[in-house]
């Protein structure tokens, strides 16, 4: 490689090597040098200079001090220097490995040995971080032959320095004709990428992507290398193009996006001083920065990743496009084709559509959406054939107004929606050529659309086609156990393309400011009534999408025991047709918002609402709930459960009587039996009763106090519960008339799983017996930790109060930053203020908490004191701060 000058040298070699000859120790002086090369290249970057530009210069950079170094300590002909892997192939951005590899004879002499010993040690010393291997030419063949990676790293080396017979010997051993010929290389090498998009979702649109190793990143541009390389014997990615592999357009395509992903490789490198490909959220500002999107607010962020996806998919597709022409030509080129007619636009090639002409889609415009509609009605075809891919994207354009209302256009996309199998795999395919987007403007805002918050794990469209998929797999067998309600409703529902469309739309107006519920609606009516559904379902649709979070709130923000919460809710689905279509599409939302957010707890809270609605909605209003019946009813269940226990009734309603209504509105009979049980067995009353058991019912952990009322139980408590690592998701606060509290949390394990062990349980129990005995303070803020991710968040505290006349309770709202400690500390800064705690509900989206408790006096009566509230909130924001 040539010498590469800017401004100035990048590296003066006749000045470096005058400077060896005058010090007596070299060290320094490579030292300096490497120091100033680093901060050349970075000067350069910062500049604007062309990243390709910028990566030829380091490697040469790094080739004549590796060079010049070897000459420093190496005496002899019988090795050879050769650069491998990333840095072989000429590809280095600032902190990238650097690869080496040392051939040398079988037989290599003591001195030797030691001569490079003090080569590799000095290298480190004067701070070249290097991956390095000694070989013989037939370790090269044994390893290679065994290692694909190594196979990998060997074809793409160079040889920097030392015996060049050794390098080409090399290099005849490892060539496909004696190993790792083309078809078994393809074929290896295909099965580790699908291994590796596997691992991070086969999705390119996560919000904390690996430019490198995720779908669509710089590992997925090399495979198109490796193999091309492997096939037609060193061949660069501009020779694909001569073998019509690519288009020149799309080989510019190529090199385009992966010079942008370049760029953010060395922008992260520089943020984090290290070798870093994961693009996390608390670097993304700083290399949005660097690549010059900024912006006080996070719209530089999202409008540089916004291009970041882009350019992964198209990425992504080209890779799919070209393997599989490597597969035509590799594996199919030396086998009989298997061409069947499937229409007279489209035919079977090898278990690949095709179109039989490339007049197809100028001719027959709709067939852009056909061929989705094929491959659903023929599972057997394994994709779409490349060079029809490639005749996709180029009649895009076709796709405009006079397309969209074409009887034939709207028919074929109904029919693509209402096919029992792959309707979200085929949505995907469309979205992944452009076709989806085309067709659906609206959809096309929202491509790589980035929320930056910790929430949403996928970008706005990546999002809404999982939720689409989840929907088709709630109807699968094998997600029965996990997702039963949603498998029983999804065989029931009438009209499974509403379904569909309400997810389509349900976030389709996301980042155009106002609210997305209501703009969405107004958007999936115009395209209902555009694909002329009736006047019932495209008000169907059109109510999902605008309600698409009433049921997520409702259960997780409102008190659903409170039989007023349940009848308002009911009011507002309006019919079992209603609450059947939003409760899938809600299930569907959370487990496409975050896979980790669906646990049993949330199953639990989705089933009673669901359930208990269902029952109001067939009682009718004419038959209101009755609060006393309801109560009776309880009291009567639980009482059946003691038939055969050494407690009679009038002892079980000596107990019930100490408590109010409210205990009997608030738990169910299978809680109310074990508390029961506990309670008449704890026979010290002057010590706490502690219990931990888990309760399929609650879909969690319960943990049940029982002690005399005093200050700081909640908060003592809940301190042990954070400090023993797990997540409260409920707690029910309860004072009877003796003035003994029975708390009752809903708790997880930071997996989101049960309390697994009787050790656990027993730790549990232990850690809050220890913790009422000896209550202290506020916990010392330097034990507080935060998430790596919340570093790049700030969100300030907020409280808000409202009174419940109804129920004779005040509602406390606190919005804050996650972190350990908060519900501990909201709860010192309660009983500071002489707020009596009756429940909580616990919410956590992201970085984002928000929790709701409901507060009444010490004399059981709503908080309505203005001095209460400004204590409250004044307390709040400073314990939290």
């Amino acid at each position: 490689m040539e010498k590469i000058v800017s401004d100035n040298f990048l590296f003066n070699i006749s000045s470096f090597k005058k400077k060896l000859k005058q010090e007596e120790q070299p060290l320094p002086i490579f030292k300096q040098a490497l120091k100033d090369g680093y901060q050349f290249l970075i000067e350069r970057f910062n500049s604007g200079e062309d990243i390709e530009r910028i990566v030829k210069q380091q490697v040469w950079f790094i080739d004549q001090l590796l060079i010049l170094a070897w000459q420093q300590f190496i005496n002899t002909d019988e090795l050879s220097l050769i650069a491998v892997g990333g840095y072989g192939r000429t590809q280095l951005l600032l902190a990238s490995d650097i690869d080496l590899m040392v051939l040398q004879k079988p037989r290599t002499k003591p001195e030797i040995n030691k001569q490079l010993e003090s080569f590799l040690t000095f290298l480190w010393d004067f701070g070249l971080e290097v991956g390095h291997s000694v070989r013989t030419t037939k370790d090269c063949h044994k390893e290679a032959k065994n290692d694909i990676t190594i196979m990998t790293n060997i074809m793409e080396s160079r040889l920097l320095c030392g015996n060049e017979k050794l390098y080409d010997e090399m290099r005849r051993l490892t060539s496909p004709k004696k190993i790792w010929p083309p078809k078994k290389y393809f074929e290896a090498k295909l099965e580790e990428q699908k291994i590796r998009h596997n691992k991070y979702s086969d999705s390119e649109h996560k919000l904390e992507p690996n430019v490198k190793e995720s779908p669509g990143g710089l590992r997925d541009i090399q495979m198109i290398s490796w193999v091309a390389k492997r096939h037609f014997d060193n061949l660069s990615l501009s020779g694909l193009v001569e073998h019509k592999f690519l288009t020149r357009e799309e080989y510019k395509i190529l090199k385009t996006g992966r010079n942008f992903l370049w760029r953010i490789r060395f922008a992260l490198h520089m943020t984090t001083n290290r070798r870093e490909d994961r693009l996390l959220f608390e670097f993304q500002r700083n290399v949005a920065e660097l690549l010059g999107f900024k912006s006080k607010d996070n719209k530089g962020i999202e409008e540089f990743m916004k291009l970041y996806f882009k350019t992964v998919r198209e990425m992504n597709r080209l890779n799919e496009m070209l393997l599989q022409h490597f597969e035509e030509e590799i594996i199919f080129s030396k086998r009989r084709e298997k061409i069947t007619s499937i229409n007279s636009r489209f035919q079977n090639r090898n278990d690949f559509i095709e179109v039989v002409n490339k007049n197809v889609f100028k001719r027959y415009p709709y067939a852009l959406l056909e061929i989705f509609l094929l491959l659903q009605q023929n599972l057997k075809i394994r994709g779409v054939r490349a060079s029809t891919i490639r005749l996709i994207r180029n009649h895009l354009h076709l796709i405009d107004d006079n397309f969209r209302k074409d009887i034939r256009t709207r028919s074929l996309f109904l029919e693509i929606i209402r096919q029992p199998k792959q309707v979200g795999h085929k949505l995907r395919q469309m979205h992944r050529y452009g076709v989806l987007a085309a067709y659906m403007p609206v959809f096309a805002k929202i491509e790589g659309l980035m929320q930056f918050d910790l929430f949403h794990v996928f970008t706005v469209d990546e999002h809404i086609l999982t939720v689409v998929q989840n929907m088709r797999l709630f109807g699968l067998d094998e997600y029965k156990d996990r997702f039963p309600v949603c498998h029983s409703i999804i065989k029931k529902l009438p009209k499974l393309e509403l379904l569909y469309l309400a997810g389509l739309f349900h976030d389709i107006a996301k980042g155009r400011g106002g609210d997305h519920s209501k703009l969405g609606a107004i958007d999936a009516i115009e395209f209902c009534k555009l694909h002329q559904l009736s006047d019932y379902d495209s008000k169907l649709v059109a109510w999902l999408v605008e309600k698409h979070l009433l049921m997520s709130k409702t259960a997780q923000r409102e008190d659903i025991d409170d039989p007023d919460i349940i009848i308002n809710f009911a009011d507002n689905v309006r019919d079992q047709n209603h609450l059947n279509y939003l409760h899938v599409l809600t299930v569907a939302d959370i487990c496409g918002t975050n896979p980790d957010l669906w646990n049993s707890w949330k199953a639990t809270l989705m089933t009673n609402l669901y359930q208990r609605t269902l029952q109001e909605l067939r009682r009718g209003k004419e038959k209101p709930i009755l609060i006393n019946e309801l109560i009776k009813d309880t009291k009567r269940e639980t009482l059946e459960s003691f038939k055969n226990s050494k407690f009679d009734d009038t002892t079980i309603l000596n107990l019930w009587k100490t408590l109010g209504n409210d205990y009997f509105l608030r738990h169910q009979p299978d809680e109310i039996s074990w508390h029961t049980e506990g309670i008449l067995k704890h026979k010290d009353h002057s010590n706490p009763l502690v219990m931990v058991e888990n309760f399929n019912s609650r879909g969690g952990c319960l943990i049940f106090l029982y002690m005399r009322d005093r200050k700081n139980i909640f908060s003592t408590t809940t301190r042990a519960i954070e400090r023993l690592g797990l997540n409260v998701l409920d707690a029910r606060i309860i004072t009877n008339k003796k003035g003994y509290t029975l708390d009752t949390f809903v708790v997880l394990e930071n997996d989101g799983e049960f309390v697994k062990t009787k050790e656990r349980k027993k730790e549990i129990k232990d850690m809050i017996l220890n913790n009422l005995d000896s209550s202290s303070g506020l916990p010392d803020k330097a034990k507080w930790f935060e998430k790596r991710q919340l570093k790049s968040f700030t969100l300030p505290t907020k409280v808000n109060f409202t009174i419940d006349d109804k129920n004779n309770r005040t509602i406390m709202e606190v919005s804050t930053m996650d972190r350990p400690g908060v519900l501990s500390r909201i709860g010192l800064a309660m009983d500071m203020c002489g707020a009596r705690l009756q429940g909580a509900k616990i919410a956590t989206y992201g970085e984002r908490v928000e929790d709701i408790f409901y507060l009444r006096t010490s004399d059981n009566k709503a908080i309505d004191d203005k001095l209460k509230f400004e204590c409250l909130e004044n307390s709040i924001v400073e314990t939290l701060s």
